[in-house]
């Protein structure tokens, strides 16, 4: 019986938009900056090395500014990873509710960083008067563990400091890398191949009572 439903964020909890991020990197003066974001991969360079947990924030900003030509700040580079962001799944939120009233456990797994948690675990961004951390009942990020997935020892990071069964824990993930990772240590797995309309599909594969 499944007890407990873990989340990717990008392409799972929100829909994601490649080129707004791009454009805005290189507003800031980063040249070529699609280079450093490859869609469906982790990134690379500096921007891997802070998600991954190998630099800090410190360290990422002074790299940044070195490429850019200018002092970076923290708020401009929070602006612009944030334009990956473009809007949550449609009904997310709503259903998000239902399975936290139904008793589900509910988190986050995620390859990301400082400057995108900024906003997902600020108390500003709350959709429907509601912050969006709230809902969860941890968010696991790569930066913060030092690891990132499809690494098994993400996942097996996650539930032994969650005491979560591997069998109890469906993962819900949009790149077949990461659910094949899960996959690897006994985590139920669903693959999202449309960002947008993923959940009733899920519902009725895994959670039809």
């Amino acid at each position: 019986m499944l007890k407990n439903l873990v989340f990717d964020w990008g392409g799972v909890l929100s829909v994601s938009q490649h080129n707004e991020a791009i454009r805005r990197f290189e507003a800031l003066g980063l040249t070529k900056a699609e280079t450093y974001f490859e869609e469906g991969k982790n990134w690379k360079g500096i921007f891997g090395e802070i998600e991954n947990g190998k630099i800090g924030i410190e360290d990422f900003l002074s790299a940044i500014s070195l490429l850019c030509g200018k002092n970076i700040t923290f708020e401009e580079v929070a602006y612009a990873w944030w334009g990956f962001f473009h809007h949550l799944t449609p009904g997310l939120l709503h259903q998000l509710y239902l399975w936290e009233k139904e008793g589900y456990n509910l988190y986050i797994l995620t390859n990301n960083n400082p400057f995108m948690m900024s906003y997902i675990n600020g108390d500003q961004f709350a959709p429907e008067g509601r912050p969006f951390h709230t809902y969860f009942k941890k968010i696991y990020v790569s930066y913060e563990i030092g690891l990132e997935k499809p690494d098994r020892a993400i996942y097996e990071h996650m539930l032994k400091d969650g005491d979560m069964k591997a069998e109890e824990t469906l993962f819900i993930d949009d790149r077949e890398q990461n659910t094949k990772g899960a996959e690897s240590v006994g985590i139920n797995t669903y693959l999202v191949k449309n960002s947008e309309a993923w959940i009733p599909d899920l519902i009725n594969k895994f959670l039809k009572h």
